[in-house]
């Protein structure tokens, strides 16, 4: 924290503009003796153009401690997106006394000083991995803080009713004993608000990562097909030799802001070649990990007892699964299930739609991670047991602990409680330049 920091700041080079920046209390210093013109009396937030030592133009843009990202002194320096002019620039700053950011250490630094919680620090990250524009709005709903607010009302709940619990001990004579019906209520308010988290857990999990939809069924059923159709590309291999997939292949696409991840199979069936069995393997554990599992038949040859037995075997698993009859262009499907075209596309935008209609339905106001649905959980064991003992008169010592385990979780999520490691290997997962 004594450090002044440096790194680029934009993106991938070249380009045609560039940015770094440089954070700690010698920054303003730095940027003066590299960037010249420097202004005699520095307004922050007010840019200056001007010549770096480096030869390169550019704009410097200063910002002071209580106004920066990282709540300390900090200049933003702009210049031509060349390997050549941002190289130079930093190893102008290295050369006066700065060192390079470690991943993650501009939004550590904001952290540490308060600017920002836990739960925005991920929610930047999160910001900068979006592909879609629905992991782009829960993103941003965090990092504007709907977590923390929610998360620290839950939390102050708590605190007033370990409050409550400890004046009754310490001034019993007072203020009387501990409103037993009273502190049942708020624990079951507590116990409702950290379920209705919960219950969002597995969408946001969906929308952070994507969809995962197994493509499974019998060999030649049109998988491989079906999957080059969606991605407009011949992704995976096509022939009318049975088996040709042997292991599965994986790709992401985009539906109208909802992140698809495909997983193209090898077709399922009695194998005594090894590879060919290694895949099959490998595709009912995909299958099994899915969110969803389309099975995939060739509706002109129609339903025979060998897709009724896979088609048992697949559902004995708890993914939803939807039967879809395969080149329907050549005529009316002899079996059951959705007909669809790998070869027209017909009836695969209807697929897609009827899934982002789910998920966008389910969609929680407030997004969270596996991490913060971790700790929920643990929340959630600690307030049955306050209910417990709220409602078989145990001590109000008991109380005060479960009370004190409940707010010290929640703190986790937040980061006023985390512990150092836990912090680091947050921001361990940045990159370089956040």
């Amino acid at each position: 924290m004594f450090d002044t920091i440096v790194a680029p700041i934009s993106g991938q080079l070249p380009s045609a503009v560039a940015w770094i920046r440089l954070s700690g209390p010698e920054a303003w210093s730095i940027a003066s003796s590299l960037f010249s013109p420097w202004p005699e009396t520095v307004v922050p937030r007010r840019a200056a153009y001007g010549r770096y030592a480096s030869g390169d133009d550019g704009l410097a843009l200063p910002f002071s401690a209580d106004g920066s990202y990282t709540g300390e002194e900090a200049v933003e320096l702009s210049m031509h997106g060349s390997f050549a002019a941002v190289n130079a620039a930093l190893e102008e700053c290295l050369y006066r006394g700065a060192r390079m950011a470690a991943p993650g250490e501009f939004t550590q630094r904001a952290f540490l000083n308060g600017r920002i919680d836990l739960t925005q620090a991920e929610a930047v990250r999160d910001s900068i991995e979006a592909r879609t524009a629905i992991q782009l709005r829960h993103a941003t709903r965090n990092r504007e803080g709907a977590l923390r607010s929610e998360v620290s009302a839950i939390r102050n709940a708590a605190i007033r009713l370990i409050a409550a619990v400890e004046a009754s001990v310490d001034f019993s004579e007072e203020i009387g004993d501990f409103d037993r019906l009273a502190g049942r209520q708020t624990a079951e308010a507590i116990q409702k608000r950290l379920q209705t988290l919960m219950e969002g857990a597995a969408v946001s999990r969906v929308i952070r990562e994507g969809y995962r939809i197994a493509l499974v069924g019998p060999p030649n059923a049109g998988k491989s097909s079906l999957l080059n159709r969606i991605l407009g590309t011949e992704r995976a291999i096509v022939t009318p030799i049975a088996g040709t997939t042997r292991d599965f292949v994986e790709e992401r696409v985009e539906f109208e802001g909802l992140s698809l991840v495909l997983v193209d199979t090898a077709g399922l069936r009695t194998s005594t070649d090894e590879i060919e069995r290694l895949g099959i393997e490998r595709s009912w554990s995909q299958a099994m990990q899915s969110d969803a599992i389309w099975f995939l038949y060739d509706g002109r040859l129609g339903w025979t007892d060998q897709e009724e037995e896979l088609l048992k075997t697949v559902r004995e698993g708890e993914t939803p699964v939807t039967v879809l009859a395969n080149k329907s262009d050549l005529g009316e499907p002899e079996g059951p299930g959705r007909p669809i075209s790998a070869q027209t596309g017909a009836g695969i935008r209807e697929l897609f739609a009827s899934i982002q209609k789910e998920v966008l339905e389910k969609a929680p106001e407030i997004g969270i991670n596996s991490r913060h649905a971790a700790i929920i959980e643990e929340c959630l064991t600690v307030t049955n047991e306050l209910r417990d003992a709220l409602e078989h008169d145990s001590p109000d010592d008991l109380l005060s602990v479960l009370l004190q385990d409940l707010v010290a979780s929640l703190g986790e999520i937040t980061g006023e409680t985390a512990e150092p490691d836990m912090i680091e290997r947050i921001f361990h997962d940045f990159c370089i330049g956040k």
